[in-house]
């Protein structure tokens, strides 16, 4: 009769965290309250009548969400019992169904049974074949938004005690933090729930963007009383100040310009107009991180702004994240039910140490050329994120570097090595103003093989066509942003990235000056040749090709990606159309050693972006404009592995 879908655990989980955020939000009552009255004491005219209203609708709308928390938890636990019911009724009814049939046997062979007379037996009632209905969970809650301006009464005046402005701020900020931690502790819960109890159906699900909602707007309260303190400060401290100056120094998060920038559906082009609009320079760094973390998130992400902009926003936000993660982590180790192997533990370390990961691969070095941050998306664990080595903002040489399979952030510091390589490679023959992007803005497939798991998502074209989307955006983002500025734009793809760039340079007013594949896990079957793909130019760099199980150098990985039924075209066959160059290294030249491996950087410095690599000279002759210098090609002969199932097969001894 086969189980129901209901994991007790991770209802048992969701019981538990749903109640535990209750108690933490009701908990903080006297604290908000007593933090309110003593705001209060000193605030007068319009501005504090806004702040009485903003208080009286939180410590309602609280309340609300640790009732309908509570509500959820009792909703489980409805389920669970219900679910622990109809369990026990499918194992009664399959024991009842098998006794009767024992019955049956029993009166077939019994002399009466040819009358229809069954042997003997007590009462044993068929239990009911009806299944137990799962109750429905509904975990609903809308918060309230705020007003915060003086609503028609600029002509008035209001007055403020700024220092106690900014103890409710720090108090509210603290007691979110607090309630964000459990709101975080929730989703993961809700998460498992969902996910593995799909037996209880779900009616309504906005509970955790209502609870969002109540934190964004004590968040926001918060730093709108900060920013009428900074007003009194600036005045003085003490006395009032009109209520028009007050409608300008408090307003909104956003000044309407920018609010303007992150209207849904704009095109690049469209966000990087309006964003010129807004005049802002580097000189305005420290306005900028002034911005809620929220607002800093989408704009450190947006294709069409400036990449000062972007660095700047996404810097904040991602010590806010590794904040906010290492909070988890603490709150992971002091729980009840710590797992320091449990899936719920690892998840939360993946992601704390890629997001330091990307944090040191994104500081500066010396003499290397300045680090931006250009993108941070934490909406998947690890993270993604880009970093420019150079500026791209002026940069008049831009190449993108895109990582193929088992590349993630948890690698940013390799990946980022290997474009720094190119970035310095670079310099010998291009302009000095260049960058190269590290990018690894989308989830790569896993290796095939990998600790005695099998996962052949490399021979397949999800994580391509997924990763084209965000790397034709990018590409579009870059063109939004420079504007009518002249630069070359090139695009280096290692492995599967090759057949993702490869369906990247398809797509409608996406066009790079050089497409360079190395080490190419194949091009998918749908662009017939080079002349297809939205490139000037393209090229194409393979080490030898070896089997996995095979001795000796050679890349072990490429043509195993090439076994794709759908991206099997090796780059390098003159009949694709793209230029290939030399990887096996020049006879006793030390600037371009041999590539012996399929990876970019190895330990004995013969990866494809390894320093002193024939395919690393190559690559920067290609993308600086100088494919006279590069160095020819030669056609591989048979591998080992080929030659001796060559031989078995003429029957050499």
């Amino acid at each position: 009769m086969g189980d129901i879908t209901y994991d007790d655990d991770a209802a048992a989980r969701l019981q538990r965290v749903a109640g535990q955020a209750a108690d933490c939000l009701t908990g903080q009552s006297a604290a908000r309250r007593a933090a309110a009255e003593s705001a209060r004491d000193d605030f007068e005219g319009a501005y504090a009548k806004r702040f009485e209203e903003s208080a009286r609708v939180e410590a309602d709308d609280r309340p609300k969400l640790a009732s309908s928390l509570r509500d959820l938890a009792n909703q489980v636990g409805q389920a669970t019992a219900a679910a622990k019911r109809e369990r026990s009724r499918r194992v009664e009814l399959e024991a009842w169904r098998g006794r009767q049939e024992a019955r049956e046997r029993e009166a077939a062979s019994s002399p009466f049974g040819v009358f229809g007379i069954p042997a003997a037996s007590g009462l044993d009632l068929e239990p009911s074949e009806t299944p137990v209905s799962p109750p429905h969970i509904a975990a609903s809650f809308s918060a309230r938004g705020r007003t915060r301006s003086g609503s028609g009464t600029s002509d008035g005046r209001s007055a403020a005690d700024p220092d106690a402005l900014r103890q409710f701020a720090t108090t509210s900020r603290g007691l979110d933090a607090a309630a964000g931690s459990e709101r975080t502790a929730l989703k993961n819960a809700w998460s498992g729930f969902t996910a593995r109890c799909s037996w209880a159906p779900i009616d309504s699900a906005s509970l955790l963007g209502g609870f969002d909602r109540l934190l964004q707007e004590n968040s926001d309260d918060a730093a709108w009383l900060e920013r009428i303190a900074d007003a009194f400060d600036r005045a003085g401290g003490h006395g009032s100040l009109s209520n028009a100056t007050l409608d300008i120094a408090a307003a909104a998060d956003l000044p309407p310009g920018l609010a303007k920038v992150f209207t849904k559906g704009l095109s690049p082009a469209e966000v990087a107009a309006l964003w010129a609009k807004l005049r802002l320079s580097k000189a305005d760094r420290n306005d900028l991180r002034a911005l809620p973390v929220p607002i800093l998130s989408q704009l450190g992400n947006l294709e069409g702004v400036d990449y000062w902009a972007r660095d700047t926003a996404n810097r904040v936000v991602l010590d806010a994240r590794i904040h906010q993660a290492q909070l988890r982590l603490r709150e992971l180790e002091r729980s009840t039910t710590y797992d320091p192997g449990g899936a719920t533990y690892a998840t939360a370390f993946k992601n704390l140490t890629a997001l330091q990961e990307v944090r040191t691969a994104s500081n500066d070095r010396s003499n290397e050329g300045r680090r931006f941050l250009i993108s941070l998306d934490d909406s998947v664990v690890p993270p993604l994120a880009a970093i420019s080595i150079g500026d791209l903002d002026t940069a008049e040489n831009v190449t993108w570097a895109v990582p193929g399979m088992a590349t993630d952030t948890l690698g940013m510091n390799g990946w980022t090595d290997a474009a720094q390589n190119l970035y310095k490679q670079q310099s010998l023959t291009g302009p000095a103003d260049h960058a190269v992007v590290s990018w690894v803005g989308y989830t790569t497939p896993p290796q095939p093989v990998i600790q005695g798991q099998l996962d052949f998502g490399v021979l397949g074209t999800t994580h391509a066509k997924d990763g084209s989307r965000k790397l034709a955006a990018a590409l579009r983002g870059l063109d939004a942003a420079r504007g009518g500025d002249s630069f070359t734009n090139n695009v280096v793809a290692h492995s599967y990235g090759s057949t993702t760039a490869a369906y990247a340079l398809t797509k409608r007013d996406v066009h790079v000056d050089t497409f360079t594949t190395i080490g190419s896990a194949g091009i998918p079957n749908s662009i017939p040749d080079a002349g297809t793909l939205h490139a000037g130019h393209v090229y194409a760099g393979q080490a030898q090709n070896i089997w996995v199980i095979e001795p000796g150098r050679g890349d072990r990985w490429a043509q195993t990606g090439r076994l794709s039924p759908t991206h099997s075209q090796d780059p390098t066959d003159p009949a694709f159309g793209a230029t290939a160059f030399g990887t096996d290294g020049v006879t006793g030249d030390d600037t371009k050693h041999s590539v012996d491996d399929h990876n970019v950087l190895t330990d004995d410095h013969r990866g494809y972006l390894d320093a002193d690599t024939e395919s690393l000279y190559n690559i920067g002759q290609a993308t600086t404009g100088h494919p006279e210098a590069m160095t020819k090609y030669e056609p591989k002969g048979m591998t080992w592995y080929e030659k001796t199932v060559l031989e078995q097969m003429q029957g050499v001894p």
